[in-house]
């Protein structure tokens, strides 16, 4: 059966990250842990409430300002973590809007609010780019389905709710404990390290479907 589902991650898949310039804005309000919590796949502590949305904003805000005596305001704490985020290229974004106009495209992400919100509003569109309703049908987010990579619930959570067979769907991730874990419920799946990977793959894509 050919693909008709193109599902991407957003961390090193979608979007650039820099984890250490996020531990370097956290050190600098006086966090000095974040580095043995975080990583560009799966959070931990209450980086994982917040990934897994059993923890709102407000808060992680406060627990932050509480488990580490810091008095750093809301908006700080929210850039200091956004610091992780660095962009989406252009080129990418058109080839999604691309693949789009021939198969069904979604995100499929281990994150938070916080970092999607960032995305969406600051990483997507602008100058000869394109939105994230453009580029894609539906986002699946873990903080949103309270369920994470690489558990198979969430894989099997979505193809319930986008209707899709396991053998239809290409799913492109920066870990591979998450592509071996698609590819054992059948799904094709593919390690991409970085958004250059990403567009090159779409590149291949592009070329196969009609």
């Amino acid at each position: 059966m050919r693909t008709t589902r193109l599902f991407l991650d957003l961390g090193m898949v979608t979007v650039r990250l820099d984890m250490q310039r996020c531990i370097r804005a956290f050190e600098q309000l006086g966090v000095k842990d974040v580095g043995k919590q975080i990583s560009n796949s799966r959070q931990y502590g209450l980086f994982s409430a917040i990934e897994l949305g059993t923890m709102t904003n407000a808060d992680f805000f406060d627990e932050m300002r509480r488990q580490h005596a810091i008095t750093a305001t809301d908006e700080q704490i929210a850039d200091a973590w956004n610091a992780f985020i660095l962009d989406t290229p252009v080129e990418l974004q058109q080839l999604i809007k691309q693949v789009r106009a021939k198969m069904k495209t979604y995100i499929l992400s281990n994150t938070n609010q916080l970092h999607y919100d960032y995305w969406h509003d600051v990483c997507m569109g602008g100058e000869g780019g394109a939105t994230v309703e453009e580029c894609f049908d539906k986002v699946y987010l873990s903080n949103e389905l309270h369920l994470a990579k690489p558990d198979a619930e969430i894989y099997q959570a979505i193809l319930a709710d986008c209707g899709a067979k396991p053998e239809e769907c290409l799913y492109l991730d920066d870990n591979a404990a998450n592509v071996a874990a698609a590819k054992s419920l059948g799904w094709d799946a593919h390690v991409c390290a970085n958004p250059e990977e990403t567009i090159e793959r779409l590149k291949m894509l592009l070329q196969n479907v009609k």
